[in-house]
């Protein structure tokens, strides 16, 4: 399944930035480095809809939740 990996920049000259991945846990390692990079608003979709952003994606990041292949968090 493919993901769409998308986030904003806050004061940069350069607009939204988005990338792709084939897995979740490579989605979910791209948002990682959108975070440490300084972008906002990260959040991974998927090519059915399903989408996981906020609290529920940080958890994913820092380990204090799981995410699944249909971008739930547990």
């Amino acid at each position: 399944m493919a993901y769409i990996i998308t986030s904003d920049t806050l004061g940069l000259a350069i607009g939204p930035v988005a990338e792709t991945a084939d897995h979740v846990h490579e989605a979910l390692s791209k948002a990682r480095q959108m975070y440490e990079t300084g972008l906002v608003n990260v959040s991974i979709k998927d090519e059915d809809g399903r989408n996981i952003d906020g609290d529920e994606l940080l958890d994913c990041i820092t380990g204090k939740k799981t995410i699944t292949n249909d971008l739930q968090a547990k």
